[in-house]
């Protein structure tokens, strides 16, 4: 890694990346699978949107997929369980409409009785609402932990014979364990542009989207939201390390690379092997990144976040 430039702005105590974790589907499904069911090809969908596979959960649900991931996370960071005072779960796929699943993760995980557990459906933002959330709950207890998961089982809501979208989602789970810091680097923009009928799922119905109308959103409002997140932060590109977008679309990650900085390679991508699980997409990078060893003490990110609702968001954070 480059050495650090000297930082323009000023530290912002706030949360950062303690430990990471990540599950995915029990079933390997590749282009070519697709292709046996619905009008598509490999080369189709490669030249469209970069995916090559994704993973289908066929026996592990959408709770039993943020368990894993937040088991992950949680042996990874080395912390008490008993101090981890917030669990909060990012989806829009939980199994029940009640408890929430975070309450179930809770109790999987054998955390504290004395522990706020609860969801949050952010669509593919979720991830980075979750950690805005927790930033702010942690900043009343500086001396605990937050576990923030996003977890999406979106195959049971795929059209399998509507191409344009059923050829976009995998289902998986991505967790971070945040602690706060008064020298952490943290800072978030985000909001909603209200527009129902651009990307939904009805209760009990499938997943519809205007995939020309979503990708128009996003080429505009990633590059937005990266630069209002480092002008809060009173940063440059140059004082980040590594940008991680929402991995739903490499043609729409690669438009925001040319647009913030000359050099492509801080946009980290791994949608060919997953395809957009929503709002484990981001956290399931974040933990690849770290396998990688590309994550260190003090490495800047900014995570980028868009989708349903239509929502965006964006956070500067540092492991």
């Amino acid at each position: 890694m480059e050495t650090r430039k000297k930082q323009k702005g000023k530290t912002m105590a706030g949360v950062k990346l303690l430990g990471l974790g990540k599950a995915r589907g029990d079933r390997l499904v590749t282009n070519d699978d697709l292709a046996r069911q619905v009008d598509t090809s490999d080369q189709w969908i490669r030249e469209k949107s970069g995916i090559q596979s994704r993973y289908f959960a066929v026996e592990k649900t959408e709770t039993y997929l943020a368990a894993e991931a937040a088991e992950a996370a949680v042996q990874s960071a080395g912390v008490e369980r008993e101090k981890i005072a917030v669990c909060i779960v990012c989806t829009f796929t939980a199994e029940d409409q009640t408890p929430a699943a975070a309450c179930s993760v809770a109790g999987r995980l054998g955390l504290s009785e004395e522990i706020l557990a609860l969801d949050v459906n952010g669509a593919c933002a979720g991830f980075i609402y979750g950690c805005h959330l927790a930033n702010g709950l942690l900043a009343m207890e500086k001396d605990r932990y937050a576990l923030v998961i996003g977890s999406e089982k979106i195959s049971p809501f795929m059209n399998l014979e509507d191409r344009g979208s059923c050829v976009l989602f995998g289902d998986g789970a991505g967790a971070a364990v945040l602690s706060f810091d008064e020298a952490a680097d943290f800072v978030f923009y985000g909001g909603c542009r209200p527009d129902r009928g651009v990307l939904h799922c009805r209760r009990g119905g499938y997943i519809e989207m205007g995939g020309q109308e979503v990708y128009r959103f996003a080429v505009s409002v990633v590059p937005k939201a990266i630069a209002k997140t480092l002008e809060k932060a009173q940063m440059t590109e140059a004082d980040i390390d590594y940008f991680v977008c929402h991995q739903a679309n490499e043609r729409i990650i690669d438009a925001a690379a040319r647009r913030i900085s000359r050099n492509p390679s801080k946009f980290f991508k791994n949608l060919y092997s997953y395809g957009n699980t929503s709002a484990a997409s981001i956290p399931i990078a974040l933990c690849e990144m770290e396998e990688q060893g590309l994550l260190q003490a003090g490495t800047r990110l900014v995570c980028t976040g868009f989708g349903a609702g239509l929502s965006y968001g964006s956070m500067l954070i540092s492991r």
